[in-house]
């Protein structure tokens, strides 16, 4: 087993699984908290959406289901993403875009404050042979996102 820090470790629960056996997942979430890991809750928006466990759950970051960051670039869409993101950063969250797939949704949700995202933009999904050569390589690879459209990657510390 990788003798890492618990606290570049990060949990990802979906909010149905979050709701699901409640007492025994705020316990659970709990104590990987209290041992440094953090917890995500990753497509919020999709499942229950109650925002009362925003406040009740021990987590720290709040990831924003692709479906919202898709249509982040029209009208109604901005207004729930930005909804979204505004909620998560009140609340002293970590807040990442998933799925940001063009330059535009990256400058919607970067001006919504969104500070993090992931999505085909940055990267196709690659085994972690390939993300440490990623990490070791100087400059952005061709056809990558440019200074002013750069966005942290994932939910890296």
């Amino acid at each position: 087993m990788a003798d890492l820090p618990p606290e570049s470790l990060i949990v990802e629960i979906t909010e149905s699984v979050l709701m699901q056996h409640t007492q025994r997942t705020m316990d659970v979430l709990g104590e990987l908290r209290s041992s440094g890991v953090r917890v995500a809750i990753d497509d919020f928006g999709t499942g229950y959406s109650s925002l009362s466990y925003l406040q009740r759950f021990p987590i720290d970051v709040l990831k924003v289901d692709r479906a919202f960051v898709s249509e982040a670039c029209t009208d109604q869409g901005a207004i729930l993403a930005r909804a979204i993101v505004e909620i998560g950063n009140g609340l002293d969250l970590q807040v990442i875009a998933e799925g940001i797939e063009r330059p535009d949704q990256l400058r919607v949700m970067r001006s919504f404050g969104c500070e993090y995202g992931q999505g085909y933009l940055f990267s196709t999904p690659m085994d972690a042979s390939d993300v440490l050569r990623l990490l070791r390589e100087d400059g952005p690879a061709a056809g990558s996102p440019g200074p002013d459209e750069r966005m942290s990657i994932g939910a890296v510390a």
